[in-house]
């Protein structure tokens, strides 16, 4: 059985995590799979009994210092020993370099996932290091065509491949009519995500009594945030709602979702809001909103960073529950292509070809 190891900092709870676990359940089915982080934090979404974990024994980066990498690079170079993978798949671009660097070492295979907004690929150390190192890999994996188009330039030895985020989609959800008056937001609560624009928005907006605001995840903002609402006060009207299991619940219940990430590299959240049948605002960022929503068809794109337009545009969603139905109509009809079984057969077949040829599996569909 074709052996793969993925390689991630961590399992919290954030959106490439989620992938990640997905990835490893899945492929688990027909792999051997070994999940190595490096991180000792427990996970926060439930893996398959079969799936091997590994993580360090180390105090924190901050209490051991620059320590920490030697010793982190010890551990890497342990456990992949021990593992021994066919293949090993990168989630982080900050990891990647040193990825690849070892597992060439090791005479490894290397699928890269890069789940970052390709921005973050052209500039500063990551747009000095990947162009150097990303050769290395069998394939670079990004979730948008836009990604590929914007990095080529940059990284012309490499290898690219286009696959988006699979979406679970729930067979039925709640039309638009029984749901409450809630704009929900999801995402790490940090300046990127940009929940301080939506929030003073709130505070110049009509939402009237009957609308709340709520935010769903945690971050280094959150304290900053919470004392935002305060000096608006807005705390009848603005909730924080941290980290939650039941986000798929609270998306299918609320009317309407606001999505205001200044960059992605896919944006889980905003699909899974589509998915559950929310009417979608969001802005046009790089990279992602625009390869998910048709703007009027399916949800509302507005420029980027653009305050204003994203106010009234969000003030007219809120005051029309026929647009509300309709958008959340054609968000139901244009999301299945991002559904689990399409999205995991690339997924599969890409990494069928990645493995040496006495290592892959069969495709059954194939068998007489």
């Amino acid at each position: 059985m074709p052996s793969l190891c993925l390689v991630c900092i961590s399992l919290r709870a954030g959106g490439t995590e989620r992938i990640v676990t997905k990835i490893a359940n899945r492929m688990s089915r027909q792999h051997e799979v070994s999940i190595l982080l490096l991180s000792s934090i427990t996970p926060f979404f439930p893996l398959a009994p079969t799936v091997r974990l590994y993580q360090p024994s180390l105090p924190s980066r901050s209490q051991l210092g620059w320590h920490w990498y030697y010793q982190i690079l010890r551990y890497l170079v342990s456990t992949l020993r021990q593992v021994k993978p066919d293949l090993v798949l990168c989630f982080g671009e900050a990891i990647a370099p040193a990825i690849l660097t070892l597992s060439a070492m090791f005479g490894r295979r290397v699928l890269v996932f890069n789940r970052e907004s390709p921005l973050r690929s052209l500039r500063g150390r990551q747009g000095i290091l990947n162009p150097l190192t990303y050769p290395l890999a069998y394939r670079v994996v990004v979730q948008t065509r836009c990604s590929v188009e914007m990095m080529r330039g940059r990284y012309r030895l490499s290898r690219f491949s286009a696959v988006p985020n699979p979406i679970d989609i729930p067979d039925q959800v709640f039309h638009i009519e029984h749901r409450v008056q809630r704009i929900l937001n999801v995402g790490t609560l940090d300046a990127n995500k940009n929940q301080r624009a939506r929030i003073h928005r709130c505070a110049r907006s009509h939402m009237g009594p009957d609308w709340r605001l709520e935010f769903i995840g945690d971050g280094p903002d959150r304290p900053l945030l919470e004392q935002l609402v305060i000096e608006l006060g807005l705390q009848d009207s603005v909730s924080f709602l941290g980290e939650r299991t039941d986000v798929t619940e609270l998306l299918q219940g609320s009317r309407i979702f606001a999505f205001t990430s200044l960059s992605e590299g896919f944006p889980n959240a905003l699909a899974e809001a589509l998915a559950a049948g929310c009417a979608c605002i969001s802005y046009d960022a790089p990279t992602g909103p625009s390869e998910l929503i048709a703007n009027g068809v399916n949800g509302l794109l507005v420029p980027l960073d653009d305050e204003v337009a994203f106010g009234r545009e969000l003030e007219r969603l809120m005051s029309d529950p026929d647009l509300q139905s309709r958008l959340a109509q054609g968000a139901r009809e244009q999301i299945w292509q991002f559904a689990e079984e399409p999205v995991f057969d690339q997924f599969e077949q890409l990494i069928n070809s990645a493995l040496p040829k006495q290592s892959r599996t069969i495709d059954k569909r194939c068998d007489s």
